[in-house]
């Protein structure tokens, strides 16, 4: 017999959030600086490589390795170019997206309300437009160019930054942003983070959408990166020893090419690097919010069961961050956990309990 539980709690056995931040797939296009109107889709092409196998316990050691690869460049006539893509703030983490228990539900609606109040999900809002503004998202191609902007449109709202203001490690307060403006002022900056939040926590289900364009200088024939496929080995192409990310388009001659994109799941992990509450000692800079606190580039776990830092060990203690955010007057008063837990549900996912603590959860 499952045993009752006097108190609020977050654990049962089923649980799901939808997510609350959905981001569209990323296109590259090479532009002309002394010519804007003049864009060309960035193309995926193959090509043969003959490298040499230098591998751990390679077959053949220090030979011949002949390949095929995919890849993309910046086409002749061109000296830039842009990435682009949309995102759209939803009111999901208000209320779960399905429950199998009443209070729990009510419990999360009621931390999600004290969490409005208090003004979190504008802590939140402000760290997503850092990780826009210093260009997180254009990941390895962030560090192809000495010359890029990142444009912001909300609206009638247009933010422009500099990305090199910023320092990836150290979160920038709005100040800060907005030092690194080169159109746009602090008001506006203001104005889209509050916009940003609305549209997270709103109670009439409206969303907020923002355009984000990347553009850097780079010269014709230089290599981008888009998203590297991940090819289960049943469906690998045995001919490719690299695939890349790309999306078909029917050009006005009728012909079709593949344009080199940015996967919005690699774009949404960018953003989501506002763990700035892990408290690890070993890496002192944002990660990306999961669970577990997971760091693909390391491997490291800042948050593993041991460390009792979890959003699943923080979640267990349903009291302390309900008393958390209802005794908070303003956004500096939330704890830490607070905001970790809250952006666990913005990200969404399913939470629910093992059997063992859904059954002492009642």
């Amino acid at each position: 017999m499952a045993k009752s539980v006097s108190g609020p709690s977050f654990e049962t056995g089923m649980l799901a959030y939808a997510r609350s931040v959905q981001i569209t797939e990323g296109l590259f296009t090479a532009t002309r600086s002394d010519d804007p109107k003049n864009r060309t889709p960035v193309e995926v092409l193959e090509k043969g490589v003959r490298g040499q196998s230098s591998e751990d316990k390679a077959k053949n050691p220090g030979l011949s390795n002949p390949q095929s690869v995919e890849y993309a460049v910046i086409p002749q006539g061109h000296d830039g170019v842009e990435l682009s893509f949309s995102v759209r703030f939803m009111p999901l983490s208000l209320r779960p997206h399905a429950c199998d228990s009443t209070k729990v539900g009510e419990t999360h609606r009621r931390l999600a309300a004290g969490y409005k109040a208090a003004g979190g999900f504008r802590v939140l809002a402000a760290l997503y437009v850092w990780n826009i503004a210093n260009a997180r998202f254009a990941w390895r191609n962030r560090f192809q160019s000495d010359a890029m902007t990142v444009t912001v449109t909300l609206g009638s709202n247009t933010l422009r930054f500099n990305p090199f203001n910023f320092n990836l490690n150290e979160v920038a307060d709005e100040a800060e942003m907005s030092a690194a403006l080169l159109e746009g002022d602090a008001d506006d900056l203001a104005e889209m983070i509050d916009r940003i939040a609305h549209g997270l926590s709103n109670d009439a289900d409206k969303t907020e959408t923002i355009h984000v364009t990347w553009n850097a200088r780079m010269e014709p024939g230089q290599e981008i990166f888009p998203s590297q496929e991940y090819i289960r080995e049943e469906k690998a192409d045995k001919q490719l020893s690299r695939v890349f990310a790309k999306l078909p388009l029917r050009r006005g001659d009728g012909r079709t090419i593949y344009q080199a994109s940015m996967h919005s799941q690699k774009i949404g992990a960018a953003l989501r690097h506002i763990d700035v509450w892990h408290g690890s000692e070993e890496h002192d800079a944002p990660i990306a919010v999961n669970p577990y606190g997971g760091v693909q580039e390391t491997s490291a776990v800042l948050r593993d069961p041991k460390s009792k830092r979890s959003f699943y060990d923080l979640r267990a203690k349903a009291q302390p961050l309900l008393d958390a955010v209802e005794n908070a007057s303003e956004a500096n008063e939330i704890p830490g956990d607070v905001h970790f837990v809250m952006a666990n549900l913005v990200r969404g996912g399913v939470f629910g309990s093992s059997k063992k603590s859904a059954e002492a959860n009642g």
